[in-house]
């Protein structure tokens, strides 16, 4: 029987141009989900109709093509498989970028737990990603086979070819949206994120965001199941690189590092990042004992300042286009290369492993 607190889990190999078609083909239906949510967003958040969006997305093909030609063709292989223009699956995998040039953004909280503090001896990583739930029906969980590269097992949006989760190699990513003022053309920060993903070590996974200039301003906390973290602040001038405190490394939606110079823009759209940062490292570095699974659960579960809570639910205040809730939960087991999924928010919803 169809469990709907699953994701669909879609599983595509061969040629990049291959894996982009069996996404488009069999996630069909999710990709017009997040077509759907994308340009009601992009009106309602930046005022932008969707043939201008598709129009700017087109700007971005010759950074993605000199980061990493294979992504190129594994977006054309989208837009194939989904019978859609390339500039229609280009327009959803610079989302952020668009978006980002408004007055909105995605909300979350991120955690790495490592071997030392952790109840198996084990790394973890997890986070909630607090989003449009208009966009929950389009999540898939994808499962990609390439060659020369490591298989990848990660939650994303439809259409989007790279986004939260892990790899064979048994590095994990999170992702936390940051804001600047910085506006030059860069690669998109969905390419870079499965640049992570394609990477083997962690100092490889820091080279493929530092490698080309970024487009937007991004975190991304990195573990790997060697038993190690770090956290990437990213600008599209600069970015800087924090490591674990006492084996817990945690990021919301704010710069924290001390180096970089930047005018930080979301700070104070999402004055609630301030909080949610201070309740989980309380949360945790409080903890008495080993931090288990159960724990960590617990974590991403918690109320305080309700509803821009970690565990986020709609504020029924703001503007119904603004809203914003948890879509889904993740836990990563980077040892185990375990998979744990709650979908829509944490405190309602059972994890369920893939």
């Amino acid at each position: 029987m169809f469990n709907s607190n699953l994701f669909p889990i879609i599983e595509a190999e061969g040629t990049p141009f291959e894996i982009g078609y069996i996404h488009g083909s069999q996630g069909k239906k999710q990709v017009e989900k997040s077509l759907e949510t994308y340009k009601a967003m992009f009106k309602d958040y930046a005022n932008i109709e969707w043939e201008e969006a598709k129009e700017r997305a087109k700007a971005y093909i010759k950074y993605i093509e000199e980061y990493d030609a294979d992504l190129l063709a594994e977006i054309e292989g989208v837009a194939k498989g989904a019978d859609k223009d390339l500039e229609d699956i280009l327009a959803l995998n610079v989302r952020s970028e668009i978006v980002l040039m408004g007055q909105g953004s995605d909300g979350c909280t991120s955690m790495g737990i490592m071997p030392e503090v952790s109840l198996s001896q084990e790394t973890i990583l997890a986070q909630n990603w607090d989003w449009k739930l208009t966009q929950m029906e389009a999540f898939i969980l994808l499962k990609i086979k390439q060659e020369n590269k490591p298989d990848i097992t990660m939650v994303t949006e439809a259409g989007i070819i790279g986004k939260i989760g892990l790899n064979s190699s048994g590095l994990g990513v999170c992702l936390n949206a940051l804001g600047s003022s910085d506006r030059p053309r860069g690669v998109p920060l969905h390419i870079i994120l499965r640049g992570i993903l394609n990477s083997r070590s962690l100092s490889d996974a820091i080279s493929a965001v530092a490698r080309q200039k970024n487009a937007c301003s991004a975190n991304y906390l990195i573990a790997h199941a060697e038993g190690e973290a770090v956290d990437i602040e990213a600008t599209p001038h600069d970015f800087d690189v924090l490591y674990p405190q006492a084996g817990i490394i945690t990021h919301t939606n704010h710069f924290t590092s001390l180096k970089l110079e930047v005018k930080d823009t979301l700070k104070i759209m999402a004055t609630d990042s301030f909080i949610r940062l201070g309740r989980i490292n309380k949360i945790l570095r409080n903890h008495q004992e080993k931090i288990g699974l159960e724990d960590v659960k617990g974590a991403l579960s918690d109320h305080i300042d309700y509803p821009d809570s970690i565990c986020r639910h709609e504020d029924l205040k703001d503007d119904p286009g603004l809203r914003l809730a948890t879509v889904f939960s993740i836990i990563m087991n980077l040892n185990k290369r375990e998979v744990y999924i709650a979908k829509g928010n944490p405190c309602e919803n059972e994890y369920i492993l893939y």
